[in-house]
């Protein structure tokens, strides 16, 4: 009797095989393209709230603290809406020479970026989005009345 087949067989299970291979590299490519876009847009997040900062900074070497602020400057170059805060606290700490307390302001400046509507996202839907990034710098600035460092 003769036997005939097995090759088709053999041949059925590669290709299966090679199929399987091919599918889990075309995911394994997949991913790391998708990790590699949210690295991209978390630096770009990072840049865009460090502008905020520095804007920030700049607002308040001016002595004007400005409340709350939304930069959208940065939206035609990194695609991210900017929201800067600023508040105030004023101390007394120490006197001076006649005896009289020296009066302190301690700035807190916020910058939040992210590619929502808003920063930071209002909505749990724009949370959940894949490609939705934000990003948070906080500096306090301590500066006495008369504009010096504390």
């Amino acid at each position: 009797m003769r036997q005939s087949g097995f090759a088709y067989i053999a041949a059925v299970v590669l290709l299966v095989v090679v199929a399987g291979i091919s599918v889990a590299l075309l995911r394994l490519s997949a991913t790391q393209q998708q990790t590699v876009n949210q690295n991209l847009l978390g630096v770009r997040a990072s840049m865009a709230a460090r502008g905020g900062m520095e804007w920030g900074l700049y607002q308040l070497r001016a002595n004007a603290c400005f409340g709350d602020q939304t930069l959208t400057d940065f939206m035609a170059d990194t695609g991210f809406r900017v929201r800067v805060r600023c508040s105030v606290r004023s101390f007394s700490e120490g006197e001076s020479a006649p005896g009289a307390p020296i009066a302190k302001n301690a700035y807190r400046i916020e910058a939040v970026a992210c590619n929502a509507a808003s920063c930071p996202a209002p909505t749990g839907a724009d949370v959940v989005r894949p490609d939705y990034v934000e990003r948070r710098r906080v500096a306090t600035v301590c500066m006495t009345a008369t504009g010096d460092g504390c």
